[in-house]
């Protein structure tokens, strides 16, 4: 969960990304392992143009443009698991993505996955392309918090019977150990923390989405319109989940929106401050120790790191003290 790090790869999918110059078929016909995926995905489809979208370490995405035997044209997202990848396998992402697409969720359709081939060079999938924006407007920020965490919560009350077997994730300890900073600040909530029991949530595990954050969401007159990236999808604690979209929350509008986000879910699942401040410290510590790894900005990254380890430290004053009182 959360590990495998960031990217903006939805940020091209929005208006406005349907003009194709005529230049670009020949340019796209040079790249003959897209025009055979486009063959096997539409009998006699030609490729128009393929882009690689910005961002992501996990997977490479590419947009592909097709124009169809009838004359008419579509796009298609093609996700290919690198060197880096974390996540499910492709074969795993593609089931997932079937069976949460036929119970109606907002997920983009799957429509191919790789054959194990060698058509690509690395494992890869297919699913249709989403007409949105992840961009927020700072106006409509507070109306969409609470629209984020109403589909959250409506991940989470999914039927999970039907679902591919997925991992478990119920218990943030003792893998936070190895997440946690070594520096002497720390000393005394890793103490605490080696101190606690019962730890695992033991109610019915949930559906889980495992990288909530604000580029995963995909809107269109002021609706989510698709939930991106389900590689991380696991089925247990919820509160796992509103723990990563409150720091990421937190990086790009402050803690408040972290705040606002709770209370808006809180409306549909109860929250326990408590097992929220222990996936808190979790989310964050493992966020400082591998967002090296992200390609981030230098800048960005020194603000995101600020905020996770301010995100670990008020989390831990919420476990002492409450262990004090």
């Amino acid at each position: 969960m959360y590990l495998r790090g960031h990217g903006c790869v939805d940020s091209i999918l929005c208006d406005g990304d349907d003009a194709r110059p005529v230049d670009r078929r020949s340019a796209a016909m040079s790249e003959p392992r897209f025009s055979d995926l486009c063959a096997r995905l539409y009998p006699e489809a030609i490729l128009l143009h393929s882009e690689r979208l910005t961002g992501g370490v996990s997977a490479d995405v590419f947009r592909l443009d097709l124009e169809l035997a009838d004359g008419s044209t579509t796009s298609v997202v093609c996700r290919m698991h690198g060197e880096h990848h974390s996540g499910h396998p492709a074969e795993l992402e593609y089931r997932v993505l079937a069976a949460l697409h036929e119970k109606g969720l907002k997920v983009p359709a799957p429509l191919l996955v790789d054959a194990g081939d060698g058509l690509l060079p690395d494992p890869w999938l297919v699913i249709a392309f989403v007409d949105g924006s992840s961009q927020v407007p700072e106006a409509q920020l507070a109306a969409r918090i609470s629209l984020m965490a109403e589909e959250l919560a409506g991940i989470h009350a999914t039927n999970t019977k039907g679902l591919p077997d997925l991992p478990e994730r119920l218990d943030p300890l003792p893998e936070l150990f190895d997440f946690l900073p070594e520096e002497a600040e720390w000393t005394a909530l890793r103490a605490h923390l080696q101190t606690l029991s019962g730890t695992r949530y033991n109610g019915p595990p949930s559906l889980l989405h495992g990288d909530y954050w604000p580029e995963n969401l995909l809107w269109r007159d002021d609706a989510i319109v698709a939930v991106l990236d389900w590689e991380d999808a696991a089925l247990g604690d919820p509160l796992s989940d509103v723990a990563v979209a409150r720091v990421e929350l937190r990086y790009r509008y402050g803690p408040p929106a972290m705040q606002w986000f709770t209370e808006a879910y809180a409306k549909f699942n109860e929250v326990d401050p408590l097992r929220l401040a222990l996936w808190q410290v979790y989310v964050a510590a493992a966020a400082q120790k591998y967002m090296g790894l992200w390609r981030l900005e230098p800048a960005r990254e020194a603000h995101m790191r600020r905020e996770a380890l301010a995100s670990i430290r008020e989390a831990g004053e919420l476990l002492m003290g409450h262990a004090g009182a």
